[in-house]
């Protein structure tokens, strides 16, 4: 009998010039200036995710999913995914609000918790959730004010 013999490993894509120069994320304002950037004045709903080491050093950033005008699929399993792939110890998830209108939602706040808590058991911290359009941007941490990884 045969059996296949598999491997998982992340593809590099493409590189961005992001803005700034430094590849260190600290808070809302590093991080909302790459998600503006990058998905901020999109059509569609995108998430993305920025992964980081444990000093906070950019490792990554991937497109983990693209929706419509309305709403978007957070796949979670696709998020841990790429974080465990990327060696990363630290994550911040970003998604854009084609209307522009940046107000966060039970639907919103709901997934974060759940982003957060799952990442937790696997040793990973999401440092925040932050909605952007393409000048603006609104912390889902700051809006709850509190940790993600309670239940």
């Amino acid at each position: 009998m045969k059996i296949d013999i598999v491997e998982l490993k992340l593809h590099k894509l493409c590189e961005v010039e992001i803005p700034g120069n430094d590849k260190y994320i600290y808070g809302i304002e590093q991080a909302a200036k790459i998600f503006e950037e990058l998905i901020g004045g999109n059509n569609i709903e995108y998430v993305g995710m920025l992964c980081m080491d444990n000093t906070n050093k950019l490792v990554n950033y991937s497109i983990v999913s693209i929706g419509n005008l309305a709403n978007v699929i957070v796949p979670v399993a696709q998020i841990i995914k790429t974080a465990l792939l990327s060696n990363a110890s630290k994550i911040i998830i970003g998604h854009n609000h084609p209307s522009t209108v940046l107000k966060i939602t039970n639907s919103d706040i709901n997934m974060t918790k759940k982003i957060g808590f799952i990442a937790k058991n696997f040793e990973i911290e999401l440092i925040d959730s932050i909605i952007v359009n393409a000048n603006e941007a609104i912390s889902i941490r700051e809006y709850v004010g509190e940790k993600y990884d309670k239940r």
